[in-house]
């Protein structure tokens, strides 16, 4: 059990890393982070700070959703979800203060790619880390899973409509979307999914780990 914990813990910490990274590259971060980081530009708050108030909002409203149809607290609430709510975007802070204490932002066009390439797999890998031992999962991730069992919608559509709803309200506010955006939105499923079948779920289980690029021979 404990190792679930920690595989949370970590996971969380390589997603704010790479979201940092992300943010670096120039090329957009994912719709919600998007979203709280040009929202936050704003205010007399951090981006991290900004988006533990927003979490808690949606964690709010699914608190009363789930009490009034008489579901379980743990479908919206677990290690996990509190983990992610405070400590993601606190952690983005935290790494891109101290890149910014050595470096400046990268320029030139082959360094920003490396470093958008670095923050994909980056954040696929802490998902992957991050999800598997099913420890609760973002308020933001279970606002669309929560839609989708309310309305029958189907869940795709649910999580692209409130992908595009932080992506209009980025751009309201003047928010940096791009290509990173895009490709956080909706091209991370399969890798996703790779780390989970050869790197995530044999450390749960205790299973050797595959051989990572066994399919290039």
């Amino acid at each position: 059990m404990i190792k679930r914990y920690w595989m949370a813990f970590i996971g969380v910490i390589l997603i704010g890393l790479s979201v940092a990274v992300l943010n670096l590259s120039g090329f957009g971060v994912d719709p919600f982070s998007c979203m709280n980081m040009s929202v936050s530009a704003h205010l007399p708050v951090s981006y991290g700070i900004w988006q533990i108030f927003v979490n808690a909002a949606i964690l709010i409203g699914l608190f009363l959703h789930v009490l009034k149809e008489k579901k379980k607290i743990e479908a919206v609430f677990g290690f996990g979800t509190l983990w992610n709510m405070t400590g993601c975007g606190l952690l983005v802070d935290f790494f891109t203060s101290r890149y910014h204490m050595f470096f400046e932002n990268p320029h030139g066009i082959v360094l920003r790619i490396v470093f958008l390439i670095i923050a994909i797999l980056g954040i696929c890998l802490g998902c992957s880390i991050y999800m598997t031992p099913d420890l609760g999962s973002a308020p933001y991730d279970a606002l669309g899973v929560q839609i989708h069992e309310k309305s029958k919608i189907p869940f795709r559509v649910c999580r692209i409509t409130t992908d595009i709803v932080c992506v209009v309200t980025a751009l309201i506010f003047g928010g940096n979307v791009g290509i990173g955006t895009l490709i956080t939105a909706v091209g991370t499923g399969p890798l996703v999914q790779f780390f989970n079948e050869h790197v995530s779920k044999p450390w749960l289980y205790h299973r050797k780990f595959k051989k990572m690029f066994s399919f290039c021979r």
